[in-house]
């Protein structure tokens, strides 16, 4: 065979090859998440549908972490394979390690509390789980016009600056801040009692040492034996006794996340899309609760309610 010959053909050979990995790793994109159910699924969920409905020819890779020190190195392994153009976390535990192992890769985060993490990363973006102090205290006005002295338990170390910035707007929509700052788990009794004759709700925030599992069922004794309704978390909280909470768009959240990435992939740069709040609001209310504390909620609430818990 003739020498050029051979050489158009083993050229020809190369870039044969070449063509496919080149275009698989334009439309890669990379999903990693804590946990394969709910709230997980819906966010994932919300994100692969808006990515495939604008780039049909986008690859969304889903890697689940699960705690598995293991399965996490192989998952990291496997990213750096498909070189993917976003990487998309899903829970504080994936954005922490990604954070650090992916620095020349442009990340969108989501279901995370602490906004710290992504601002101080130059390649992050993304969507925390918060709502606007505005929103809770319209939100609160609106289902309880006669309240006006709201009591907070809060650390410190955790939410100084957040219920700084609540006193402030708490004054400025006609309302009464009391807050209560512990530094001790042991310190919530004494906190609770301090407020119990001198608010008309007790406001509950993202505070770790404050409301978990394990302090739930004081708050929410405190609350009825008190007639103290309590502004809970999440329908989780409502279900177990709090008067009502704030509940996220989880499959928004996920379209939110979507969209941002849609614009890195467009030529944006990671650090020119701001981070932001979810942009749906829906809620929960429980009107055995309701009943018990002889509170009535208008029908048009009642009809909007994302959950209703009656039993």
């Amino acid at each position: 065979m003739p020498i050029i010959l051979n050489a158009f053909i083993i050229a020809f050979i190369i870039v044969y090859i070449n063509i496919p990995e080149i275009l698989a790793d334009e439309y890669q994109i990379a999903v990693l998440a804590s946990r394969n159910e709910s709230p997980y699924k819906e966010v994932i969920a919300g994100f692969q549908k808006t990515i495939i409905d604008q780039r049909r020819d986008t690859k969304c890779n889903v890697f689940i972490m699960e705690n598995d020190k293991t399965q996490i190195s192989q998952s990291f392994r496997d990213i750096k394979k498909i070189k993917p153009r976003v990487l998309f976390t899903v829970g504080t535990a994936p954005t922490v390690e990604a954070l650090k192992v992916f620095t020349d890769i442009p990340v969108v985060a989501t279901l995370v509390l602490d906004d710290d993490m992504i601002l101080h990363a130059r390649n992050a973006t993304g969507v925390i789980l918060s709502f606007p102090i505005e929103t809770q205290f319209h939100l609160l006005k609106n289902f309880l016009p006669e309240a006006k002295k709201i009591g907070v338990i809060y650390n410190p170390a955790e939410n100084r600056e957040k219920i700084r910035s609540a006193t402030i707007i708490a004054e400025k929509m006609g309302l009464d801040l009391h807050p209560v700052d512990v530094h001790s788990p042991k310190d919530i009794p004494k906190a609770l009692k301090t407020l119990a004759s001198g608010i008309d709700i007790l406001w509950g925030i993202n505070d770790a040492l404050v409301f978990n599992s394990l302090t739930a069922k004081q708050i929410l004794l405190f609350s009825f034996r008190n007639h103290v309704p309590f502004s809970g978390l999440s329908s989780t909280w409502v279900k177990a006794g709090a008067l009502y909470a704030l509940e996220y768009d989880f499959h928004d959240i996920g379209v939110q996340c979507g969209e941002k990435s849609l614009k890195i992939l467009q030529g944006a740069k990671v650090n020119s899309l701001p981070v932001c709040l979810p942009r749906k609001l829906l809620y929960a209310l429980n009107l055995r609760t309701a009943r018990y504390m002889k509170i009535k909620f208008r029908e048009e609430h009642i009809h909007n309610a994302y959950q209703i818990f009656d039993e």
